[in-house]
């Protein structure tokens, strides 16, 4: 018997699979399609805030070939990215945050809107820009000098340098060069002008990166700035409490050594060089260190003077034409000046008119007096004007004449009015230092031309600073200062003074009024009694060209000579022109003479440092007749301007004497840059005296 097998029968065998057979049909399911991937290439693992960086996302499996969006998290703080859509392969450039943090990149397939790849990226603060002064400048340099300085830059990745400057602006010195690689050497210059400087070096790619150091500018001094014939003064007391008065010539040879002068020196009281001659200067030795102070040893052919014919002084020097003086040997204190002599012996006569004063003691009782004098060439005085004030009995407009005799080859003469008999040595032709050579009248001044006048009122118009202090020790010991405006036709519209008066300490506004003769002679009368019994003033005017603290100095120059007129005060001093717009900063020479109602006289000479308000330095002082020399003393102090009245100044001043140091008031009355007046206020002495910048 056949059989048969159907086709479906046989399709499922062979297939092996068993499935119905019938009349249907099979329709099986689509393919699923590839899952969309991404590479993720160029994410770094760190960037610095606001840095960039490209991305790519290679794309695989989208066969529509749309590309990828871009996003990050934390969403608003996570940076942002340009473009934010791109081609498979395409980079898009990604810019960090600002702020430092943790970050997520995604790169997110537009066809499927989901996240194809991702990376995480730490915003980290790179490291600040800093800077090194690896060499630092030294902290004095003198004038004109040179060092070199090098600044370090950490953490530049620009490597763009250092800028070096320094300030005050216009005066602080220059660099070569002015920019430099980090580690590279610039060369600095100081100025020519002693003074406090500060240098500065900044990172070219960061302002705020900087060092400063300050740097004090010191004159170069040594024994060859002092070269020649000098005249000196100094009055004082010795060691038995009697004022005197010291004026001489002195030849200095640039080496150290006194070669030769002459001088004059009074006490009031039985010890006087001998008359017409004076006393013979037959040596010494002088000293001057890198701040300008040293010494001066003076051997002379009088016993009686010094320790056994040897004076002994401390010296700071100001300029090579022009120091200050203070005795520190065991026979006395006093203050003085050493200024060189332009002519000496060379002016063969005194003519024209000058302005003098001079100031000490009659017997027991302090006195001032002065005016003007007129000299012909023939040796006489024609006319003399005096004003005086003799143990507060003053008295105006004395008339005198007189007689003088020519300066010898050393700069020494003589004349003599009014009854006094009077020593002058020559610092230039319109320079005098004078003294008194009474047995017993010990006065000690200075007489300087009127220059080519006359005067009148307009004179003295302006801003002028004064200084005014006793001529004695005693119950009727003062020191005054202060400043006044005037409008040039008789009116003192506006002053100010500070006044010390036996203890009582007032300071003040104040009025007043002037005159001024044709001659130069004047007076002044302060309204109000806002200076105590600082009232009365005689006022003998000068050459513009002069500077009464400097003769030799050309700058500065005018003003007056002044005496006090008032029957409680009796003191000399000096009127200055107030210059505009002066700074204090620098170098500065200082001296004082200070005393006690007790009788107790000190004196003094230093050098400060002045900047940004501070006054530091270092001092001799001799205190006689107690205490005696103390040398290389520090001083310190914080100076304030006076807001209201410009070029005043307070001083508060330590200085390190003793297991106590005294705290000091001093008020500073400032006439230049180069010049200022400054008296103490404490209720214990009576202090007055100059700061003078240093200089070349």
């Amino acid at each position: 018997m056949r059989s048969s097998i159907s086709v479906c029968a046989a399709f499922l065998l062979v297939s092996g699979i068993v499935v119905g057979c019938g009349g249907g049909s099979y329709n099986p399911p689509p393919p699923t399609p590839p899952t969309i991937t991404g590479s993720l290439s160029g994410a770094p693992q760190s960037l610095a805030p606001s840095a960039t960086a490209s991305l790519t996302v290679t794309v695989s499996n989208d066969s529509s070939n749309a590309g990828v969006d871009w996003s990050c998290a934390p969403a608003g703080s996570c940076g942002s990215f340009n473009p934010t859509h791109t081609a498979s392969g395409a980079a898009t450039t990604y810019t960090a945050p600002a702020t430092a943090g943790s970050v997520t990149v995604n790169a997110t397939s537009t066809a499927s809107s989901k996240i194809i790849a991702s990376a995480i990226i730490a915003v980290n603060a790179p490291a600040a820009v800093t800077l090194t002064l690896s060499a630092a400048p030294p902290a004095t340099l003198s004038t004109n000098g040179t060092t070199s300085l090098t600044a370090t830059v950490a953490n530049d990745s620009t490597n763009a340098g250092v800028d070096w400057t320094c300030t005050p602006a216009g005066t602080c010195g220059s660099f070569n060069p002015a920019h430099t690689a980090s580690g590279a050497a610039t060369t600095y210059t100081a100025p020519g002008a002693a003074g406090a400087v500060v240098l500065t070096a900044t990172a070219t790619a960061l302002a705020t990166a900087t060092q400063s150091a300050t740097v004090t500018i010191t004159v170069a001094s040594n024994v060859s700035d002092l070269s020649g014939s000098y005249a000196f003064a100094l009055a004082g007391r010795d060691v038995n409490a009697h004022a005197y008065s010291l004026a001489g010539t002195v030849a200095l040879d640039g080496n150290g050594n006194v070669t030769a002068g002459e001088q004059d020196y009074n006490n009031g009281h039985g010890t006087l060089s001998p008359q017409p001659s004076g006393d013979s200067i037959t040596g010494g030795t002088y000293t001057v260190g890198s701040d300008g102070r040293g010494t001066l040893t003076l051997i002379t052919n009088n016993a009686a003077l010094g320790v056994t014919g040897t004076e002994t002084f401390s010296l700071v020097v100001v300029n090579g034409k022009h120091a200050l003086l203070t005795q520190t040997d065991a026979s006395g204190t006093g203050s003085g000046t050493l200024d060189a002599q332009t002519v000496a012996g060379g002016l063969t006569q005194l003519t024209g008119t000058y302005s003098f004063t001079v100031a000490g003691a009659n017997g027991n009782n302090p006195e001032v007096f002065g005016g003007i004098f007129v000299s012909n060439a023939t040796g006489a005085f024609t006319h003399v004007v005096v004003d005086s004030n003799s143990n507060g009995s003053p008295s105006t407009g004395g008339s005198n004449t007189g007689t003088y005799t020519a300066p010898d080859a050393s700069g020494r003469g003589t004349f003599a009015f009014g009854g006094d008999n009077f020593v002058y040595y020559v610092i230039g032709p319109e320079a005098l230092r004078i003294i008194v050579v009474e047995s017993t009248e010990t006065d000690l001044g200075v007489a300087i031309g009127q220059g080519a006048g006359p005067f009148s009122k307009a004179s003295l118009t302006g801003n002028f600073v004064f200084k005014n202090a006793s001529a004695e020790t005693g119950a009727g010991s003062y020191a005054s200062a202060g400043l006044f405006t005037t409008d040039g036709n008789g009116n003192i519209t506006s002053g100010f003074a500070d006044v010390d008066e036996a203890g009582t300490v007032t300071s003040a506004a104040f009025t007043g009024t002037y005159t001024l003769a044709a001659n130069g002679y004047g007076s002044i009368a302060i309204a109000g009694g806002a200076t105590q019994h600082v009232t009365t003033l005689g006022v003998y005017a000068i050459d513009p060209a002069i500077n009464p603290l400097d003769p030799n100095n050309t700058s500065g120059g005018g003003g007056a000579l002044i005496l006090d007129l008032d029957a409680a005060d009796i003191g000399s001093g000096v009127l200055l022109p107030q210059v505009a717009s002066p700074t204090f900063t620098g170098n500065y020479s200082i001296g004082y003479r200070g005393f006690t109602p007790a009788g107790v006289e000190q004196n003094a000479t230093g050098q400060v440092a002045v900047g940004n308000g501070s006054f530091t330095g270092t001092a001799d002082s001799n205190t006689l007749p107690t205490v005696g020399a103390n040398l290389d003393v520090s001083v310190s102090g914080t100076f304030t301007a006076d807001a209201t009245h410009v070029g005043r100044f307070t001083l508060p001043l330590t200085v390190s004497i003793g297991a106590n140091p005294p705290a000091l008031n001093f008020v500073l009355y400032q006439a230049s840059t180069g010049a200022l007046l400054w008296i103490e206020t404490d209720t214990t002495q009576y202090v007055s005296g100059s700061i003078e910048q240093q200089q070349q």
